[in-house]
């Protein structure tokens, strides 16, 4: 067997109990607000808890990340002294969490984009709702959903080596200075986003995108309009780096600063 193919499956192996109740936590609470909304004939009742788990997507890989690795925390020196590199071993935990959000987040984006069509039906005459436009949204919006998971976690990966070196040096302290790191590294990165060089960085290749409006009019009743919004090419290439550097150092650091 292909040692990267058993890394896949070690990992699916100590994670489907976590995928599969992620997946039916989607499920379930989607149901319940169906179940709501036709007690009380409201489809916001089934809409608006929908699209809120959709959004909290957006950890998913976070948490995700955070529970395998303090589950190998507790046998940190039988996970770094398999033959695989340090590299592999990580990326197989990276790749299997990745898979598991697209699972969950299209079934989280399924239920959203029916309690949607409730909205429209109930709210919306038929010429006030562009589909298109809604759909387009809706993709740019998941999207980002799924950049943003990718980057917590491995965000999450770099602190969780920090945690480890901090351990081995000051044991009773480990926890602290993680979080004074955490602070000290955001405030930092906020104090750099203030800044012109941060601006040219992240300021080019703007790209205008359909956005969505709603309006209430006495008439008419809700109405979608359509707006012109930008994104930053510059910006997703520049977080993308980051993303990439966080997780290089990250894998530098496990290799020659983590003892077990």
């Amino acid at each position: 067997m292909n040692p990267w193919i058993g890394l896949l499956k070690k990992e699916w192996r100590i994670s489907k109990l976590w995928i599969w109740t992620t997946v039916g936590i989607v499920i379930a609470v989607n149901i319940v607000a169906y179940l709501f909304a036709l007690k009380y004939d409201e489809p916001i009742a089934m809409f608006v808890p929908s699209l809120i788990v959709t959004c909290w997507h957006a950890f998913y890989m976070l948490i995700f990340m955070a529970l395998s690795l303090q589950t190998e925390t507790k046998r940190l020196h039988l996970w770094l002294h398999t033959p695989q590199p340090v590299f592999r071993l990580v990326s197989a935990k990276l790749l299997i969490a990745f898979g598991s959000l697209l699972v969950s987040l299209f079934v989280s984006v399924l239920f959203t984009y029916i309690a949607s069509l409730g909205i429209k039906e109930r709210y919306f005459h038929e010429e006030m709702w562009n589909h298109e436009l809604f759909i387009q949204n809706g993709v740019l919006a998941v999207l980002s959903i799924v950049l943003l998971s990718v980057h917590m976690a491995i965000l999450c990966l770099f602190y969780w080596v920090i945690y480890l070196i901090c351990k081995q040096m000051i044991p009773k302290l480990s926890g602290l200075i993680v979080a004074l790191i955490y602070f000290l590294l955001g405030w930092l990165f906020l104090q750099f986003m203030k800044t012109n060089i941060f601006e040219w960085l992240t300021g080019w290749g703007k790209v205008a995108v359909p956005g969505i409006m709603f309006k209430y009019n006495m008439t008419e009743g809700w109405i979608m309009i359509q707006k012109i919004e930008t994104i930053s090419i510059g910006a997703g290439v520049f977080y993308g780096i980051m993303a990439i550097l966080l997780f290089s150092v990250s894998i530098w650091l496990i290799d020659r600063k983590v003892e077990v």
